[in-house]
This record gives C-alpha cells, sequence and structure tokens, in this order.
C-alpha cells in the first residue's frame, strides 16, 4: 500500500488504538496526533474545525481552569492540568475530524475490537492459569491488567460498550463484522466480573438489553446474553473473592464508611467554603488537610503522616470541590450537547452514547477530570460518541437527519 501524507494522522489514530492498556504510552502517541493534526489543520485550512460545539465548550472550560490558578494554592499544578486536558480535547477534534468516512471508523473499530479481544483472552487465561500472557499473577481470585498488579481495565472497558453496541445496532453490518464485535463485546462482558468491578453494574443493566433489542439477530442476542448471565453468576458463586465484592451492593456505603466517603466528604467541605470556583484545579490534593475532619474517620487521610487522597473519587464532588458551581455549568452544558444529539439521532447513538454516561455518573468512584490518566478516558468516551455520530452520518443517506455536535 503506497503511502499517503494525507493520511498521517488517520495511521496514528490507528497507531493509539494499541496504546490505551499499555501503560502510558498513550500519552506519547496522542502528542504526535495533535500535533499531526495541527498541522494537517493549517496545511489544508481546515478552520471549520473549531466550530464544533463539544470543542468549543471545551476550550474554554480549560481556559477557566487554567485562570483557576490566581486562587489555586499549586497555581502550577491548576495550569498544567488544564494544558494536559485541552491535550486530551484536542484528541477528540482529531478523532472527530479525522474518521469521518464508513471505511476509516469500519478499520478503527475493528482494530478496537481485536485490542480488547486479547486483553479479555489475558484475562481468561489468567484467572484459570494463575498468570497472564505478560508473567502477571493471578492475586486475590481477581485478574489484573497486562503489564502490573492494577486493575484499572475493569473501570475502562466499559467506555466500549457504547461504541461496540452501538455498531452491533446498525443495520447492513456484514456478518463477519457482526460476528467480530459481538465477540469483542462478549469478552468484554466476561473480564469485567474477573476484575472484581462492581460500579459499571448499573448502567449495564441499563444499555445491555437495549443492545440486544436493538441487534438485527434480536433472538439471538437475548439467547446469547442470557447464556453469558449464566456463565458469569456460576464464576463468581464459585469464587469466593468475588462473591464477596458483590454481595457488597447490598450495603454499598457501608463498606465506604472510612475510604471514599470521608473523601467525598472532605471534598463537599471544599465545595462549601468555595461554592463559585472552587479551590482550583489540580488542587483538592493541597487543601485537604484544611477541611478534613477528624470526626470522619478515614484510614486514607491521615496529617500526622501526611497521607492523602489524590483526589475526590467521584467526578461531580471533583468538580464541584475544584471548579466551583462554574465548573458545574459546562459539564452540564457538554452532557446536555451529548444527550441532545443522541435523542436526535436514534436509538443507536443513544447507546453509543454509554460511555459518556459511564465515564461522568454520580455513582463513579474512580474517573475524575482532575487526574490526568481518567480525564483523558473521560474525553475518549466523547470521542467514541462523535465517532458513532460520523458512522451514522456516513451510512445515512439523507445526512440532516444526523446533527453536528
Amino acid at each position: 500500500m503506497k503511502f499517503n501524507i494525507n493520511r498521517v494522522t488517520e495511521y496514528l489514530l490507528y497507531l493509539l488504538s494499541f496504546s490505551f492498556f499499555a501503560g502510558k504510552t498513550y500519552q506519547i502517541i496522542t502528542a504526535v496526533v495533535v500535533v499531526s493534526f495541527f498541522i494537517d489543520i493549517v496545511r489544508l485550512k481546515r478552520w471549520y474545525v473549531f466550530k464544533d460545539t463539544l470543542f468549543i465548550i471545551f476550550s474554554l472550560w480549560c481556559t477557566y481552569l487554567f485562570i483557576s490558578a490566581l486562587w489555586a494554592v499549586s497555581p502550577s499544578f491548576s495550569m498544567t492540568g488544564a494544558l494536559q486536558l485541552f491535550t486530551w480535547c484536542f484528541l477528540y477534534l482529531a478523532i472527530r475530524y479525522t474518521l469521518e468516512t464508513k471505511q476509516q471508523i469500519d478499520t478503527f473499530v475493528k482494530l478496537q475490537a481485536f485490542v480488547v479481544l486479547f486483553v479479555a483472552l489475558n484475562s481468561v487465561v489468567q484467572f484459570f492459569a494463575g498468570y497472564n500472557f505478560f508473567g502477571i499473577p493471578l492475586e486475590g481470585s481477581r485478574v489484573s491488567d497486562l503489564f502490573n498488579e492494577r486493575r484499572t481495565i475493569g473501570h475502562l472497558l466499559p467506555i466500549w460498550l457504547g461504541l461496540f453496541g452501538a455498531m452491533l445496532a446498525f443495520k447492513g453490518l456484514s456478518r463477519k463484522k457482526y460476528m467480530l464485535y459481538a465477540l469483542a463485546l462478549i469478552g468484554l462482558l466476561l473480564t469485567l466480573p474477573l476484575t472484581g468491578t462492581r460500579g459499571p453494574l448499573v448502567i449495564m443493566a441499563i444499555f445491555l438489553p437495549l443492545i440486544a433489542w436493538m441487534s438485527p439477530y434480536r433472538k439471538w442476542a437475548f439467547m446469547t446474553l442470557g447464556g453469558l448471565l449464566v456463565a458469569v453468576i456460576c464464576i463468581v458463586a464459585t469464587t469466593p473473592v468475588l462473591l464477596e465484592r458483590l454481595e457488597t451492593l447490598s450495603h454499598p456505603f457501608e463498606d465506604q464508611k472510612h475510604t471514599r466517603i470521608p473523601i467525598w466528604l472532605t471534598a463537599f467541605e471544599e465545595f462549601k467554603d468555595n461554592p463559585v470556583l472552587g479551590v482550583g484545579f489540580h488542587n483538592y490534593r493541597y487543601r485537604v488537610f484544611d477541611y478534613y475532619e477528624d470526626s470522619f474517620e478515614s484510614v486514607e487521610i491521615n496529617a500526622t503522616t501526611g497521607r492523602y487522597a489524590y483526589h475526590a473519587h467521584s467526578p461531580w464532588l471533583d468538580i464541584l470541590s475544584e471548579q466551583g458551581i462554574v465548573g458545574i455549568f459546562f459539564v452540564l452544558s457538554m452532557l446536555f450537547t451529548v444527550a441532545l444529539s443522541a435523542y436526535r439521532s436514534g436509538a443507536g447513538v443513544l447507546i453509543g452514547s454509554m460511555g459518556v454516561w459511564y465515564a461522568f455518573s454520580i455513582l463513579n468512584s474512580t474517573f475524575t477530570i482532575s487526574s490526568g490518566r481518567w480525564s483523558f478516558f473521560m474525553i475518549l468516551a466523547i470521542s467514541f460518541f462523535a465517532l458513532i455520530l460520523n458512522y451514522k452520518k456516513a451510512t445515512t443517506e439523507k445526512e440532516e437527519h444526523t446533527p453536528d455536535i
């Protein structure tokens, strides 16, 4: 295949697909993607991309976060954090306006499917063999990431549910592609309980029946979903650690009494004292001891030892504490834009928005805008939604029925 200089950004986005579960390599590739896309904008005079509604909201939001350095205890962290977040937002723009044709999006989503299938296979091997392909041992009967003992994949994988689910809902999909995306979805659903993750279960309970209902093979989709549910129940029931994790859902706040709840209470105290502007972006950690009270009884925050939480462990309390009501205005504007586009575009695109609602869910205790890693995947969830909108537009004859965002 002849190399085409006009497709450098596209090739880089394909390469980016392999980095999401490989440590921090996604940050390096993202920086290269952003530079390449900016060169494309200047070279091809594609100034119209800056009129994108979501990007305008992102730009104003990041500007506000940068300015919050004026009242932050650690202004340098506010400024660097805002610039990093803006880089992730520029990646959204690159994905939105580079992968526009049906063929480009098909290629990108197929790569996502292969990557997720590999992650799923790696997890299954680790669970049953005791080690994964990279020699990482199974600990506490819960599978881990590819290259270390952390379990971030349990929090990241639900972002891909909406992407594969939406593709399965589109009509005219070839049988090979349908089988590939279905297998990726099954692998994903099988991996999540093996990590012991509980957070995504509620939103999955809402969207999975919708995905099966929208499938052109509805009967087989529900049968597969039912069979998978039985298999997962059997695995969990015979694994005491996983069963114990799920049993905590009957009293979700009891086991968080000395962990998450004190962190949330501290964040709320920061908000109460700074309701409009917050304490400054990336500054929750630097004001923890100013607002933490001994009555919160945290095992993760201790002024004597200097131990503290890095962020509020809630996307909404994180924004309230660091950005105040102004920050809430920006996130609500962004979510309203996504919701309006999904509502106008039909059930398939609504399924594609699942990753966004998961990442910004009030039930989520992991994703926060103030975390460089987690904010990347929050913006990636929005980028996946934009891809689904692009795919809808590319496969619809009357493009005016699919609104831009």
